[in-house]
C-alpha cells in the first residue's frame, strides 16, 4: 500500500508540474503584447524652446485612434491654447497631434487621453516652455 500512496503522490505532483508549466506556455504571447505608449512627443518634455510651436504631436508604439482621442493644452493661467482638432500626422495611424493658437511666452501644459488600436486608454502630459 505504501508504495501505491507514493506513486499517486509523484503522479499528481508531475500533473500539477505540467498543467502550471502549460498554463505559463498559454499566457506567455499576451505577456509579449505590451499595452501601447508614447515614444516621444515635439515639444519634448520640459524642453525651453525659443520659438513657440504651431502643434503639439506625439508618437506611439502602437496604432491610437485619433477621432476618440483627446489632447490638451493649457498655459499657466489654465487656459486652453489649443484648437481641439486631434488628427494622425500624415496618416500614420501610430501619432496623433493637435493644432495651437498662438502661443506666447510661458510655461504650457500638454495632457493627453488616447484610445490604443486594442481599446485601452493611454493617458499621460509633459510640460514645456517657449522663452
Amino acid at each position: 500500500m505504501q508504495k501505491s500512496n507514493t506513486n499517486t503522490h509523484t503522479h499528481t505532483h508531475t500533473l500539477t508540474h505540467t498543467l502550471f508549466a502549460f498554463i505559463i506556455l498559454l499566457l506567455l504571447p499576451l505577456a509579449s503584447q505590451a499595452h501601447v505608449h508614447l515614444d516621444k512627443s515635439h515639444p519634448m518634455k520640459d524642453q525651453a524652446m525659443s520659438s513657440p510651436p504651431t502643434a503639439i504631436q506625439l508618437w506611439f508604439s502602437g496604432k491610437v485612434e485619433a477621432e476618440w482621442s483627446k489632447v490638451i493644452v493649457k498655459d499657466a493661467h489654465g487656459q486652453r491654447v489649443d484648437n481641439g482638432d486631434v488628427t494622425s500626422i500624415n496618416n500614420d495611424a501610430k501619432t496623433v497631434q493637435v493644432n495651437l493658437k498662438t502661443l506666447s511666452a510661458g510655461k504650457y501644459d500638454v495632457t493627453w487621453n488616447v484610445v490604443a488600436g486594442d481599446g485601452h486608454r493611454i493617458k499621460g502630459g509633459i510640460s514645456f516652455n517657449v522663452e
